[in-house]
């Protein structure tokens, strides 16, 4: 019996391959996104470290250098927070774009699939009916080959067959 054949098997891995590389662009733009969000969050960790600092510094003797080191150390980290927070922005309309290329990557794959399945059941189908078809067939040879025994086997056992009858005579 021969196998499936899948006439658009290549199409096929060929969206396989176009998926992937669209998994592969969405994992790096989230993974920018998370390198991001990470340093976003030590930005403000230290911003509010720094706050502690600056606090503690009003206690007693107060270090002016200090305390105004701190404030241009905490104005820097908010502005590059603020670039930051802009940047993730971008990236997320980034990573909302791939993601929905992703997702049409796989319809355009899961599309093929469908018709393969499809045409793999029809396939099939056509092999059961097939078979059945020759099942029938050598069915069919057999009793007519059974049947023509017996009618020979009958024939020839008959006391008015033709070669009894001429011996009569």
């Amino acid at each position: 019996m021969q196998s499936f054949q899948f006439q658009y098997k290549a199409v096929l891995r060929q969206r396989e391959v176009i998926e992937q590389g669209k998994q592969r662009a969405l994992a790096k733009l989230m993974h920018q996104r998370n390198v991001m969000v990470g340093q976003l969050r030590e930005m403000q960790e230290t911003i509010s470290e720094s706050k502690r600092e600056a606090a503690d510094g009003l206690v007693g003797t107060v270090d002016l250098n200090a305390i105004a080191g701190i404030a241009r150390y905490s104005a820097s980290c908010a502005l590059q927070g603020n670039t930051l927070v802009r940047e993730i922005a971008q990236l997320e309309t980034l990573v909302e774009q791939a993601r929905n290329e992703l997702i049409e990557a796989s319809k355009n794959r899961k599309a093929l699939e469908l018709l393969r399945d499809r045409q793999r059941q029809a396939w099939e189908l056509e092999q059961r009916r097939m078979e059945a078809k020759r099942l029938d067939e050598q069915t069919t040879q057999a009793y007519a080959a059974k049947a023509m025994a017996e009618l020979k086997r009958c024939v020839h056992s008959s006391p008015r067959s033709p070669s009894s009858l001429s011996s009569m005579s």
